[in-house]
């Protein structure tokens, strides 16, 4: 017998633990070269002949660009100009003079041309995995400008605030108004609710028809005159004998006054484009939220008077209903807004910018179907010469 002994490195012990063992194999296979494919060896059958060995395949992963980067050349920021710390990197932000800048734009006119608009709006730039958003320290500031800048939109806040005083303090003493002849508790909800609904149902019908006409100054000007003699009749009916006709004018008040504020946003959004929507209607809400809290208390606040406590024949004369005043003093504010209303200036400029838009798309398909034709005409596209 004759036996034949190896001689080569000695094989690593054995361990128990079959991590260790898992971790042993991995980094012996990591030592080992990679070879390239087996076609891409230069005495494959695959290979013609003289040819010169074919390149391995590449590696999918290995062509992936890193993180951070980005094919533009890196610029030189301008000062004031911060660098995103996130990938990808490159230059963005406003400079010491208040001008944008952003390096992924190619010309500064591209991001320039806000004019007198420019850092009115924040400037989102995305990117695959990343979101930058630039905001101005003085944005809510820049916005004011912006907006009330443009002719008509001071009246569209006066429609939308209008809107909001009412509706505003009419649902804040509900319970009094619908209570008025003694009337039950439970008029309180089914009369107030359908205040709202009927505030969303007349703000769907009407501002979808508007829309489709474009008639906003028209419609919100009607409703605004026709609101002020809704709330005059509601002064009448204050009288506690009167309460079944005062609930059912409260609804004709909602009816009213409920779309004025989605119509005046609109009218808004028309006269400022292409400012966003956001803007027009944050900058509505505030004014109509401030200004309804304040003119709550002062409705409050004339609740008496005119009142008399005394019961006798002399005073019972001059005397009135509560929150009579307070009624005198909505009239007035609503009147007041209808007059100013009446002067609006503005202009359409987004319906005017989709007529532009859809007269450059109508030139364009006309300028096609010339071209066909004028190839058809000369024996092109199919058509047959004649013999």
């Amino acid at each position: 017998d004759v036996q034949v002994a190896i001689v080569g490195a000695p094989s690593p012990a054995p361990t128990d633990d079959p991590v260790e063992d898992n971790k042993q194999k991995a980094s012996e296979e990591s030592q080992q070269p990679s070879l390239p494919p087996v076609h891409a060896q230069a005495n494959h059958p695959l290979q013609s002949p003289g040819a010169p060995p074919m390149p391995p395949y590449p590696n999918p992963y290995a062509m992936m660009p890193p993180p951070g980067f980005y094919p533009y050349p890196p610029m030189e920021a301008p000062p004031g100009i911060r660098s995103t710390t996130t990938a990808p990197s490159y230059d963005h932000g406003y400079d010491q003079q208040g001008h944008y800048h952003n390096a992924l734009l190619d010309d500064y006119d591209d991001y320039a041309a806000f004019g007198t608009d420019e850092g009115a709006e924040p400037v989102m730039t995305q990117l695959d995995h990343q979101l930058d958003i630039d905001v101005r320290d003085d944005q809510l500031v820049q916005q004011f400008k912006a907006c009330f800048r443009r002719p008509g939109f001071s009246h569209c806040i006066v429609g939308f605030t209008t809107a909001g005083i009412i509706v505003n303090t009419l649902s804040t003493y509900m319970d009094y108004l619908v209570t008025l002849n003694g009337a039950g508790r439970e008029y309180v909800g089914i009369v107030g609710g359908s205040f709202q609904m009927l505030i969303m149902c007349a703000s769907l019908v009407f501002g979808g028809w508007t829309d489709h006409s474009r008639k906003y100054y028209f419609v919100i000007l009607t409703m605004l005159v026709g609101g002020a003699f809704a709330l005059s009749a509601c002064n009448v009916a204050l009288d506690s004998d009167s309460g079944g006709d005062l609930r059912f004018l409260l609804l004709l008040v909602a009816v009213l006054a409920g779309p004025l504020q989605p119509l005046s946003t609109e009218l808004g959004v028309e006269v400022v484009y292409p400012l966003s929507e956001n803007t027009v209607l944050v900058i509505q809400q505030l004014f109509s939220n401030l200004l309804s809290a304040a003119f709550i208390p002062i409705f409050k606040a004339l609740k008496d008077v005119g009142t008399s406590r005394d019961e006798s024949e002399t005073k019972s004369m001059f005397e009135v209903p509560q929150f009579t005043f307070s009624f005198y003093l909505l009239i007035i504010i609503h009147a007041f807004s209808t007059c100013y209303f009446a002067t609006f200036n503005g202009s359409y400029l987004r319906y005017e910018a989709e007529l532009d838009k859809k007269a450059k798309k109508e030139e364009a398909k006309e300028r096609l179907l010339e071209d066909l034709h004028k190839q058809h005409a000369a024996g092109g596209y199919g058509s047959m010469a004649p013999n």
